[in-house]
């Protein structure tokens, strides 16, 4: 996401949390989020006069991780509505931290069409930052994976080592550990 703490869609975000909290909070989010007063200064330019912001959530605020991850969470739920398999029913499909997502499915994601869906909340996909993970089965055949040394499936190589394992166990003691009468 880009300047995803800047692009909240204020009226949203309280639409959303009249279903989450009740009216006292909701008043008091509502109190926090108007009347923001944006003062910019830039070194070496002119000094702007501050002006009113009406979306975004207040810098600094330690409400603001909160509210954004609400905001954040009510939009993925908009991006993989409806699963498609009975076991992404009970696998988490997005991981969210802070403004960092990950998708998790069974399918490939149109990128562009959670972008166009994330543009209803005023949220940006960061395209220099995304990356695409597939993970599936390879023609690897598990059996010939090397694992410490031996091969998992090969019967041969365990019957081996069975073997050798006792001879170890009785291995000649080194002869300066060794007792003399």
């Amino acid at each position: 996401m880009s300047a995803a703490f800047d692009t909240i869609n204020r009226e949203t975000l309280l639409k959303i949390l009249e279903d989450i909290v009740n009216e006292d909070e909701h008043r008091i989010i509502r109190f926090l989020l108007s009347n923001t007063i944006i003062d910019t200064k830039i070194i070496g330019a002119t000094v702007k006069k501050p002006f009113f912001s009406n979306i975004g959530t207040p810098q600094g605020d330690s409400l603001s991780p909160v509210l954004f991850t609400i905001y954040l969470e009510h939009a993925l739920k908009a991006v993989l509505p409806n699963p498609s398999t009975p076991l992404e029913k009970v696998l988490p499909r997005e991981i969210a931290y802070a403004d960092d997502v990950d998708f998790v499915a069974f399918q490939d994601i149109d990128i562009e069409e959670v972008g166009k869906v994330l543009e209803k909340y005023n949220l940006n996909v960061n395209v220099d930052k995304t990356e695409f993970t597939n993970l599936s089965r390879g023609e690897t055949n598990w059996q010939t994976t090397k694992k410490v040394g031996t091969l998992i499936g090969d019967q041969e190589d365990i019957e081996r080592r069975k073997q050798l394992s006792p001879a170890a166990l009785v291995k000649p003691m080194p002869r300066h550990r060794r007792k003399y009468p």
